[in-house]
Formats: C-alpha cells, structure tokens, sequence
C-alpha cells in the first residue's frame, strides 16, 4: 500500500502513479480513477484522528459525530473537547476530498461562536493544532 501521507500534492501522487513501473498508469486520468479507488476512506483518517487525540491528550473528549436523517448537517466528522475548548475536525481524504458548502458554512458558524474548527486529514495536522493545548509552542 502506497503511504500518501509522504506526498505533499497531488501533483506529486500523480507523477508518481504515472512512473511506477507496478502501477499501469499512463495518463493524468488513470492515475487519479488509481488515486480515488485506492485511497482509504475517509473513516479510516477519521479513526486514526480519534485514536490519536485520545492518545495524546487523554484527559480529552473526544466523539465521531453521528450522521443521519436527525441530526444536524455540516458538523465535523471528529468533535473534541481539549482543556474546556470545543474542536470540531472535519475529515478530508487525502488529494480528492472537498468540503461542502453547508461543511463550509459550519466551520465559520463555530469558529464565530468562539470555537475552533478545522480540515485535517492526517494525526500530524491535528498534532501541530492541539499544539498550545499540550503545552508545545503554536
């Protein structure tokens, strides 16, 4: 499996689709079809978040939101709470996840309500955000 988490765009992924000799891909449209289909979902970077909140802050709350017919849309997929502070991560796949208007719309509603919320994929953006909480420098 192709760690993603080494490349800083998907111009880079690309490139590297395309050279790979154990990969068939010849043209920019193979290489992102190969992109999108081997991909982890995005329940897998949202797993690996929680997890890693909880292991570097364990005094921490830490909740998926749940998803459905009744509850709110646009909340972030991984809510948190660090020292009395609410942070919402809302969860992208690597290179080819975009956020919503409405995921767009709540991310403004709770940074205006004095909370902190962000688009993150990998446990490191999360680390270098929860920065001040753990007593590193911002």
């Amino acid at each position: 499996m192709i760690d993603f988490e080494h490349f800083k765009t998907k111009a880079e992924v690309i490139k590297y689709l395309k050279t790979t000799k154990d990969i068939s891909c010849q043209t920019t449209a193979q290489a992102e079809k190969y992109l999108r289909a081997h991909l982890p979902k995005e329940s897998y970077y949202q797993d690996k978040i929680i997890k890693h909140i909880r292991e570097l802050i364990p005094s921490s709350f830490v909740w998926k939101a749940a998803a459905g017919p009744y509850s709110r849309q646009g909340i972030p997929d991984v809510c948190a709470i660090v020292n009395g502070r609410f942070y919402g991560f809302e969860v992208k796949r690597p290179f080819v996840g975009v956020l919503s208007k409405i995921q767009e719309r709540t991310i403004k509603q709770i940074q205006e309500a004095g909370g902190k919320a962000y688009v993150v994929t990998y446990p490191a953006e999360v680390t270098r955000i929860l920065q001040k909480e753990i007593g590193g420098t911002p």
